[in-house]
C-alpha cells in the first residue's frame, strides 16, 4: 500500500542529520544561489567531490538586497517547519542567527488576531523574523564555507543535455561564456522566471505545464527604529475574513527583527495598496492592535517598500512522460506562493530533505529522478493546499474551483472560526500553515468535532451578548 501524503510529508520534516551518505557525484551544479539554491548545494555537498553555485548576483557574506531577489525588503519570517530545517542542515543556525540579532518569537511573543480577535495561546510557536538578506546571508556564509562548495558569479544560459541526460552547464561571466562540460547532477534553482522548461523545450523534451493562479496582492513594508531592545511582544499578525476586510487592507503583521527595527507590512488586493506614505501608514497602524501602533512610534528608517505579485505559480514535473536524468528543480523554480502565507523559504528547506533522501535511497542515476519527483510532490500540494483553498475564495478570481471546494472551503472557514478559541484546533492548525504537518492531518473526527462544539460555543456567547 503506498505510503500516506501524512506520513511522508512526517518523515521529510526530520530535523535529524542524516548520516547515510555517500559519494555519487564528482561535480554537482546549482543555478541560483538562493535559499533553495544553497540548501540544495548543502545536500550535494554530502554526495559530491565538488558543488559549483553559479549566482547572478554578486555573492559575498554580507547582508545586502540582491538585485535577482525583488521581494527582499519585505517582511520575511521562517516557518518553525523552515527553521527546523535549517537547524538540520546547519547545526546551531537558530542560535547563531539569534546571537547576530535575529528574534525567535515564542508562543508569550507572539499577538495573533483574526476578525479583531485576539486569538488563543498556543505552545510549539517559533518564529524566527529577520530581515530577508540578514538571513540569506547566514545561510550563503555556511553553504559556501564547506571545502567542497565553490561560488561563481555567472548568468546561466543553458543545461547541455546528451544521452538522456543532464551533461554541462552553460553561463555568462564578465569574461565571456563558460562551459561546465563535466557536471553529473544539475540543479534547477532559479526562481520563478526559470527558463529551464524552453531550455527543455529547444532541446526537444517536454516543457512542463505552468498552472497559474491570479492573486494580485499588493505589498507595502516599512521599518522603525524600536524603542526596546526586548519588546515583549516580538510578533504581531492580523487576518480578517474577506467579508470583514477593512477598507483597503488585506493581511498585516509586525515582527522585531536585527539591528532593534520593527519591520511592518499591509497588504491589499486588486487596486488596493494600503500605506504608501508615512503618515497613512502610521494612520493604518494606530488603527490596529496595540503592538502595530506601539511600533510606529519610533523613527521611520528608510522608505517605504512596495511589492506586488501577479499570481502563484508552480510547474508539475512529475507529470511529464520523458525527462532528462540527472536534472531536478528546487524551489520557486518549481513552485511559488502567494506570500501572504510566508510558505517560500519553508518550502525550499523541505525540497532540500526531498533531494536529501533521494540521494541517500540508492537512486538509478541513469533515469529520471521521478522517487524525487514524488516526494517534492507531497510538500508542494500541502504548501499550494494551504494558500489556494483562501485564495480561491477572492473576489477577483473565478476558479477553476476544484472538486468539493465549496464544502472544503465551509470546513476551512469554520476551522479558522475555531482557532480563536479551542488550544487544541489552534494547535493543530498552526502545525499545518507553520508547515510542520500535512493538511491532511486536520480531517480527523476529533478535530472536526471540536471545530463544531467551538462555533456552537461562540453563536451561544453571541446570542447572550
Amino acid at each position: 500500500m503506498p505510503e500516506s501524503a501524512a506520513r511522508t510529508f512526517h518523515r521529510l520534516g526530520t530535523t535529524e542529520a542524516p548520516t547515510d551518505t555517500r559519494r555519487l557525484f564528482g561535480t554537482a551544479v546549482v543555478l541560483g544561489g538562493s535559499i533553495a539554491g544553497l540548501l540544495a548545494a548543502r545536500v550535494l555537498a554530502d554526495h559530491a567531490e565538488r558543488v559549483v553555485v553559479v549566482e547572478r548576483d554578486e555573492i559575498t557574506g554580507s547582508p545586502a538586497p540582491r538585485p535577482g531577489v525583488p521581494q527582499s525588503a519585505q517582511v520575511h519570517t521562517l516557518l518553525p517547519g523552515g527553521r527546523r530545517q535549517l537547524d538540520r542542515w546547519f547545526d546551531g543556525f537558530s542560535h547563531e542567527a539569534v546571537a547576530a540579532g535575529a528574534v525567535l518569537t515564542g508562543p508569550e511573543n507572539l499577538r495573533s488576531y483574526y476578525n479583531g480577535r485576539l486569538k488563543v495561546r498556543t505552545p510549539d510557536i517559533d518564529f524566527l523574523s529577520s530581515s530577508r538578506p540578514f538571513l540569506e546571508a547566514l545561510v550563503r556564509r555556511r553553504t559556501t564555507s564547506l571545502p567542497n562548495v565553490v561560488p561563481v558569479r555567472g548568468r546561466a544560459l543553458g543545461v547541455d543535455l546528451a544521452d538522456g541526460r543532464a551533461t554541462g552547464v552553460r553561463y555568462e561571466t564578465p569574461e565571456g561564456e563558460t562551459v561546465l562540460q563535466d557536471a553529473d547532477f544539475v540543479v534547477d534553482a532559479m526562481g520563478r522566471s526559470s527558463r529551464l522548461g524552453d531550455w527543455l523545450a529547444s532541446a526537444g523534451w517536454q516543457k512542463p505545464e505552468m498552472r497559474r493562479m491570479n492573486i494580485d496582492i499588493n505589498y507595502t513594508t516599512a521599518r522603525f527604529q524600536r524603542k526596546e531592545s526586548t519588546p515583549g511582544v516580538t510578533t504581531a499578525l492580523a487576518f480578517w475574513e474577506l467579508d470583514r476586510l477593512p477598507a483597503g487592507l488585506a493581511p498585516a503583521m509586525c515582527s522585531a527583527i536585527e539591528d532593534d527595527q520593527w519591520t511592518i507590512m499591509f497588504g491589499g488586493f486588486g487596486d488596493d495598496k494600503p500605506g504608501r506614505t508615512p503618515e497613512e501608514f502610521r494612520r493604518i497602524c494606530r488603527a490596529l492592535p496595540q503592538a502595530f501602533a506601539d511600533a510606529v512610534e519610533g523613527e521611520m528608517i528608510g522608505e517605504i517598500q512596495p511589492y506586488k505579485q501577479a499570481d502563484s505559480r508552480r510547474r508539475d514535473y512529475h507529470l511529464l512522460d520523458r525527462f532528462p536524468a540527472r536534472l531536478v528543480g528546487v524551489g520557486d523554480a518549481v513552485a511559488a506562493f502567494n506570500p501572504i502565507y510566508g510558505q517560500g523559504m519553508s518550502s525550499a528547506a523541505l525540497h532540500a530533505s526531498c533531494l536529501s533522501e533521494h540521494l541517500r535511497s540508492t537512486p538509478d542515476l541513469s533515469a529520471p529522478a521521478r522517487h524525487f519527483f514524488a516526494l517534492q510532490r507531497v510538500v508542494v500540494d500541502a504548501a499550494w493546499q494551504t494558500s489556494a483553498t483562501p485564495d480561491l475564495a477572492l473576489p477577483h478570481i473565478d476558479g477553476p474551483y476544484p472538486r468539493g471546494y465549496h464544502l472544503t472551503r465551509w470546513v476551512t472557514t469554520r476551522m479558522i472560526d475555531a482557532t480563536v478559541t479551542d488550544v487544541e484546533v489552534s494547535s493543530r492548525f498552526n502545525a499545518v500553515t507553520e508547515m510542520r504537518t500535512h493538511p491532511s492531518t486536520l480531517l480527523t473526527p476529533g478535530v472536526l468535532v471540536r471545530t463544531l462544539r467551538a462555533g456552537l460555543r461562540d453563536r451561544r456567547t453571541a446570542a447572550r451578548s
